[in-house]
C-alpha cells in the first residue's frame, strides 16, 4: 500500500508526497518512497486492522502545506496510526508532525484515505485528505490538503507472473543443458569436427553459465533475497525454486565446460592445425575490440543517463537512485551472449571451413533460448504494467536491452547469425564472397602426400 500522491489545498498550491505503511497489526514493513501498492496477506481477514503510516510531503512553492513559510522543496513528515477496512477501502488515522527544530509535535491531524475496495482494486483512484482538528484561530491550524494517487496493486497477478517467470527460467536453463548435450553427442559421433569449433564462442557460453552461478551461489543455501521473502511473504517457495534453477544451471555449466575442454584437447592434440590456431587468434583480435568498444559505450551511456537524472531531479524535486553501472554492464553482457555465434562465424570465415562443427540442435536451440526472453518481454508488455521493482526474475524490463525495439532487433540478429552458420556449413565459410577469394588458404588445410 505504498504510493506517491499529489497534494493541493484550496488555493491550488501543488505539492508531491508519498505514503508507506510502517506496520500492519504486529507485522513490520520496510517503508520507502517507491511508487507501488501491495495488500499484505493478513488483510484477507474480516474487519478493520490496525495500521501505521509514514507520510512525506514536499512543497512546490514558498508556502508550505501547513500555511507557514518554507523553502522551495522543503520536506515535511507525518507519522499516523489508525484503522483500515479492506472491504470498504477506508483508512482513517490520527497523525503527528514535527514542528520546526525544537522537536515539538502537532498531533491533532486527521488523515483519511480511500482505496478502491477489494472487489474493484484495479479501478478508480486513491483519494484522501489531511486536515487539522484545531480551531481556525489556532496558529497550528492549516487548510485541508486533498490527496490523490493512482492505484497499482500487486498481489495475485504479480505472484502469478513471478511463478511463470521461475518456470521460464527453469525451462530455458534445462533446454540450454539439453542443447549442449546434443552437441556433445554430435562430436562423439564425429570427433574430427571438434578442432573446428570456436574456442572463443565456447568460452563466452561457459562464462554465461558460470557467472550467474557465482553471483547467486548463496541461493543454494536458502539465504538469498531475504528482503524479497518479507516483501512477498512467499514462505520460502521462491527460494526453493531458485535452488532448483541453480542446480539445473550447474548441470548445464558442467556440460558446457566439458565441451570446451574437449575442444581444447582436440585442438592441442592435432599438431597439423597450426593455421587453425592462427584463425582462432584472428577471431579473438576481432571479438575483443568489439566487446571492449561496446562496454565503453555502456559506461558512457550510464554516465550520460545519470547526468540527465540529476538535471531532471533538480527540477522535479524528486530523488531517484542513480543508474547502476554494474546493471548496465550486465545488460551488455547479455547482448554479447545473444550474439554468441559471431566467433564461430568469424572462424568459419577465416578458415573457410565447411565442416559441420555445430549440430543444428546446438546453434538453433541456443539461439531460440536466447530469443525467448525477448518474445516473453513483448508478451508481458501487453499484459502487465511494467514496474521496475526488482521482482522480475526473467527478462527484467529494467535492463537496457529489453524494449520493443531491442525485442525485435535482437531476435532478428540471432536468426540471421544462425542462418549464416547453416549456409557456411553447407557451402563454405566464405560462401558470400566471389569464388577467387574462397580458397585463399585452402592449401594449408590439406597435407600433401609425396609420391615416394
Amino acid at each position: 500500500m505504498r504510493f506517491s500522491m499529489s497534494v493541493k489545498n484550496s488555493k491550488g498550491n501543488i505539492g508531491w508526497g508519498y505514503s508507506a505503511p510502517i506496520s500492519v497489526d504486529n507485522q513490520l514493513y520496510q517503508y520507502s518512497s517507491y511508487v507501488e501498492s501491495e495488500e499484505p496477506a493478513n488483510f484477507n481477514s474480516n474487519g478493520p486492522v490496525n495500521i501505521s503510516y509514514h507520510i512525506g510531503l514536499t512543497a512546490y512553492s514558498t508556502i508550505s502545506p501547513f500555511n507557514t513559510s518554507s523553502t522551495l522543496g522543503e520536506k515535511f513528515e507525518i507519522l499516523a496510526e489508525g484503522l483500515y477496512d479492506a472491504e470498504t477501502g477506508i483508512l482513517c488515522m490520527v497523525g503527528c508532525r514535527t514542528l520546526g527544530s525544537n522537536d515539538s509535535l502537532d498531533c491533532k491531524i486527521l488523515v483519511n484515505i480511500e482505496f478502491p475496495p477489494t472487489n474493484k482494486r484495479n479501478s478508480g483512484r486513491i483519494k484522501g485528505s489531511i486536515k487539522s482538528t484545531r480551531e481556525k484561530s489556532d496558529s497550528l491550524y492549516f487548510e485541508v490538503l486533498d490527496l490523490s494517487a493512482n492505484t497499482y496493486y500487486r498481489d495475485e497477478a504479480s505472484i502469478w507472473r513471478m511463478d511463470a517467470e521461475i518456470i521460464m527460467v527453469l525451462i530455458s536453463t534445462t533446454l540450454s543443458g539439453v542443447f549442449v548435450g546434443l552437441q556433445l553427442l554430435h562430436v562423439k559421433r564425429h570427433p574430427h569436427v571438434l578442432p573446428f569449433t570456436s574456442l572463443v564462442m565456447l568460452s563466452i557460453l561457459t562464462l554465461g553459465h558460470l557467472i550467474p552461478l557465482v553471483l547467486n551461489f548463496e541461493a543454494l543455501f536458502l539465504r538469498n533475497s531475504r528482503g524479497r521473502s518479507i516483501f512477498f511473504d512467499s514462505g520460502g517457495w521462491i527460494e526453493a525454486n531458485e535452488v532448483i534453477v541453480r542446480v539445473v544451471g550447474m548441470v548445464a555449466f558442467l556440460f558446457q565446460f566439458r565441451l570446451l575442454r574437449g575442444t581444447w584437447s582436440a585442438r592441442r592434440g592435432d599438431g597439423n592445425q597450426k593455421a587453425l590456431w592462427i584463425a582462432e587468434k584472428r577471431v579473438l583480435f576481432v571479438v575483443l575490440p568489439l566487446c571492449a568498444a561496446g562496454a565503453l559505450v555502456a559506461v558512457i551511456a550510464n554516465w550520460g543517463n545519470n547526468e540527465n537524472d540529476v538535471v531532471m531531479n533538480t527540477y522535479s524535486l524528486r530523488s531517484t537512485n542513480p543508474r547502476s553501472l554494474w546493471c548496465d554492464l550486465k545488460s551488455y553482457a547479455g547482448l554479447v551472449l545473444d550474439g554468441f555465434l559471431l566467433p564461430q562465424i568469424l572462424l568459419n570465415l577465416f578458415w573457410n571451413s565447411r565442416e559441420r562443427a555445430l549440430s543444428c540442435g546446438f546453434y538453433m536451440g541456443n539461439t531460440l533460448v536466447r530469443l525467448l526472453p525477448h518474445a516473453y518481454d513483448l508478451y508481458r508488455a501487453h499484459n502487465y504494467r511494467h514496474q521496475y521493482d526488482g521482482s522480475y526474475i526473467y527478462a527484467n524490463p529494467g535492463a537496457d536491452f529489453y524494449s520493443t525495439a531491442w525485442d525485435v532487433a535482437i531476435p532478428l540478429g540471432g536468426l540471421v547469425f544462425a542462418l549464416i552458420i547453416y549456409l557456411q556449413q553447407k557451402f563454405g565459410g566464405r560462401f558470400i564472397f566471389p569464388r577467387r577469394f574462397r580458397e585463399m588458404e585452402g592449401d594449408e588445410k590439406v597435407p600433401l602426400v609425396s609420391d615416394a
